[in-house]
């Protein structure tokens, strides 16, 4: 039996993860990276969501929302990542694709306004409020609290669709701090739509990931 290639194996894996039927899973889904002009989203979120993007292992209606205080474009973004995206020459038109579902805003993490305009901003991208929303805290733990405030307060998806809150950074930098935290979040969001996590301590695990499959 010849070895499967390469987008044979994705193929695969994109069945276990939506099944055969791909119309079932084709409601739109909004991934927003708050702290979009930081290292952590330069570096590893816009180059991972591009690698499972050119490898058909995202969903088909996928649209991706930069935020950030600083003062940039998709395009800026786009310059920013590209040396640790490792774009082929065939792929160019697929990179193409995947920063056309891109947009970005800039605003305060500590002022509601801001959000309020992100919210709008959602709102007209298509599925609109009902899409499932993705919220990727890349940001440091200081504004954590006025962040998901914001976001519990003036951004969460209506009706059909689901909201997810990731936290990327050190949850707290104590035991009673981690505590305070859960506890602040757990009066904002249930707990299966928080998700906490730190990419140095399941680098192992991740990069385990297909041979436990």
């Amino acid at each position: 039996m010849e070895p499967l290639t390469r987008s044979e194996v994705f193929g695969e894996l994109r069945k276990e993860l939506y099944g055969d039927k791909q119309s079932s899973h084709s409601s739109t889904h909004t991934f927003i990276i708050l702290g979009a002009s930081g290292d952590l989203a330069k570096k590893k979120i816009y180059p991972t969501l591009w690698w499972l993007f050119k490898d058909g292992l995202l969903p088909e209606d996928i649209y991706i929302v930069g935020f950030a205080r600083s003062d940039l474009t998709v395009e800026k973004i786009k310059a920013a990542c590209l040396p640790h995206m490792k774009v082929t020459e065939e792929e160019l038109d697929s990179l193409s694709a995947f920063f056309k579902r891109n947009s970005y805003l800039s605003g305060r993490y500590d002022v509601g306004s801001s959000f309020e305009r992100l919210n709008s901003h959602l709102s007209f991208l298509p599925g609109g409020e009902t899409a499932n929303r993705l919220f990727y805290l890349a940001l440091p733990p200081t504004v954590y609290h006025h962040v998901s405030t914001n976001i519990r307060n003036h951004c969460m998806s209506c009706n059909r669709g689901w909201n997810r809150v990731i936290f990327e950074k050190p949850f707290g930098h104590d035991l009673q701090s981690s505590q305070e935290l859960s506890a602040h979040l757990s009066n904002l969001f249930k707990e299966d739509q928080i998700y906490r996590i730190d990419h140095y301590l399941g680098k192992e695990m991740v990069q385990n990931l297909m041979v436990l499959r």
